[in-house]
């Protein structure tokens, strides 16, 4: 039986809610932050302009100006979570830390930030391939009201502009080009979607894996200059995505496979951050790794983490954070993990601070 007919059957048989529950939900006419309309979908020209246009206004001195205000951000979130001294990693500071930068970065009022937060958080189900079909609708309509939202924000910003890297795109021309509405809102979305779930993963994962090789915490609080090195060791260690997919733009062999010109392939990230060929003893968690940065977790190429500096920035600030306010910091009850293929994350990291 043909895969239409054995559909068609299905439809024909099954009660309408069943339908609707495993079917896919109607993006019709809707930005999709990874899809062909956006930076992450294009190759070639198209690709070039935008990354042009963007990385013109989002460079490492536009990201360093955010710093004191991420550093007042983090201060803030400990401070609620040492009066309780015993708290979960994940919600006190790895899941409101990075949305809230990502809403300073785009001028998101603060009175906003709660709804960025549940946005982000369902249309990260677009970046697993595992996600259930509900999961699938949430972040359909978590699309549709963020679409609403930088709409306005977009026309805002053009008649009042403000000191954010929205305004700037606004602002933005290259060789006579500007962003349009649409891959103005499609940016601004992408911004949030790819800056907000990954860098959640990296201080929980960094933190877990500190928890479990506490010598090496006591190693960052001794040297805090040690910081950005230990980043990227997290980074490379427990990789917050684990896989991109990539076409072959040629006919390629790899490993003895050949391999066609216009095939998908999963590059694993997390498999190559682990090669011993490139780190000495990759299954070590090593804060002072002297080539740690050589991971993959950016992704290399036309196609390099734009975001990238503002991840470093917002984890070594929250690691500075930690091992100067927190010397003491232990596990306190087991982790969850999420149950999720690309992305790779905790749900749950439950810590206690004891006195120094």
């Amino acid at each position: 039986m043909s895969a239409n007919a054995t559909r068609d059957s299905f439809t024909a048989g099954t009660p309408a809610f069943i339908r609707w529950l495993f079917s896919s939900p109607d993006r019709t006419g809707l930005i999709d932050p990874i899809g062909a309309d956006s930076m992450i979908g294009m190759d070639g020209p198209d690709h070039t302009r935008l990354r042009r246009l963007v990385s013109s206004v989002f460079t490492p001195a536009a990201v360093e100006r955010l710093r004191g205000r991420l550093e007042a951000i983090t201060d803030e979130l400990l401070d609620e979570a040492m009066a309780r001294r015993e708290f979960d990693v994940m919600s006190a500071l790895a899941g409101p830390l990075p949305v809230r930068a990502i809403c300073a970065v785009l001028g998101v009022p603060e009175r906003d930030i709660p709804r960025f937060r549940s946005w982000g958080g369902a249309i990260a189900a677009d970046l697993d391939s595992l996600s259930p079909a509900h999961r699938q609708r949430q972040a359909t309509n978590a699309l549709r009201e963020l679409e609403r939202y930088f709409d306005d924000l977009v026309e805002r910003r053009r008649g009042e502009p403000g000191d954010d890297i929205l305004s700037r795109l606004v602002a933005a021309e290259a060789d006579g080009s500007r962003l349009s509405r649409r891959e103005l809102v499609t940016m601004a979305t992408l911004l949030l979607f790819a800056g907000f779930e990954t860098t959640v993963n990296l201080i929980g994962n960094g933190t877990a894996a500190l928890l479990d090789h506490p010598e090496q915490y006591a190693l960052l609080r001794e040297d805090p200059g040690l910081i950005p090195g230990a980043v990227e060791e997290m980074l490379r260690f427990d990789a917050p995505v684990q896989t991109v997919a990539r076409v072959t733009t040629r006919d390629v062999e790899i490993c003895g496979e050949r391999l066609p010109a216009g095939v998908m392939v999963s590059t694993m990230i997390g498999g190559a951050n682990r090669d011993p060929r490139v780190f000495e003893h990759p299954e070590r968690f090593d804060v002072v790794r002297p080539n740690a940065r050589a991971h993959l977790s950016f992704a290399l190429g036309p196609h390099h983490c734009l975001g990238a500096s503002l991840a470093r920035l917002e984890a070594q600030i929250a690691f500075a954070r930690l091992v100067e306010r927190l010397p003491r910091l232990e596990a306190a009850g087991p982790r969850r993990r999420r149950r999720t293929f690309i992305l790779r994350g905790y749900r749950s990291v439950p810590v206690v601070s004891r006195p120094a």
